[in-house]
């Protein structure tokens, strides 16, 4: 077993948008036009595309996480991982620093000249679509959050108890599929094995957020 204080969130978090078929980068950091200080980190940034799928020869194709169904649209996703409440960092709600420009602009998926356009929706519903994206918040926490969700209902809240029952019915369900992966990383054997070891789902999630760290809300 890894050592405890090697397993943090967001490799855990990591594993599941990967698991979704989400090309992902980690700790993505938002630098200044000028030397000094970052603006700002995002935890994660990733794309999915609307025709991913696994084992479709097979007849029965891997189902994802239901809230990457994506009606032919290309996913981008900005995610805000914590230990505690869902909850979305302070600089993307300060409009004024075009912190959401930068990020738009250094993935490249529109148009200069769109961007403020992109941004402005992401400010004010945290959400954007078009013919040929959408561009949600994903944030990831130990419980949903109400005030966030009555104010951006569009924001996508996950809680842990959710994300680790997703990878253990992955690991159980295509535990054969899945079974060769020497090249996977330390965190990625990990899971499969410990969930595909333990008697059920709530053992494996209980296990999983004491190892993690995650306090189960009140």
């Amino acid at each position: 077993m890894p050592d405890e204080r090697l397993i943090n969130i967001e490799e855990v978090a990591y594993w599941f948008f990967r698991l979704n078929g989400c090309l992902t980068i980690k700790n993505f950091v938002v630098h200044p036009d000028l030397r000094g200080r970052q603006r700002t980190e995002v935890d994660f940034l990733a794309v999915r595309f609307p025709y991913r799928c696994e084992l479709i020869t097979s007849g029965k194709p891997m189902k994802d996480y239901e809230v990457f169904k994506s009606s032919d649209l290309i996913d981008i996703v900005i995610a805000e991982v914590k230990k505690g409440l869902c909850r979305i960092n302070g600089p993307w709600t300060n409009r004024p620093d075009e912190n959401m420009h930068r990020v738009l602009y250094a993935i490249g998926a529109f148009k200069k000249d769109d961007v403020p356009k992109v941004a402005e929706s992401l400010y004010n519903e945290r959400y954007y679509q078009d013919d040929n994206f959408r561009v949600r918040i994903f944030a990831i926490g130990s419980k949903k959050n109400s005030n966030l969700g009555n104010n951006f209902p569009k924001v996508v809240q996950i809680t842990w108890d959710e994300i680790l029952g997703f990878i253990y019915d992955r690991f159980n369900k295509y535990q054969d599929p899945k079974a060769h992966h020497p090249q996977w990383d330390r965190i990625g054997k990990f899971l499969y094995k410990t969930s595909t070891s333990l008697r059920n789902k709530d053992e494996f999630i209980n296990f999983m957020n004491n190892l993690m760290g995650i306090q189960k809300p009140r």
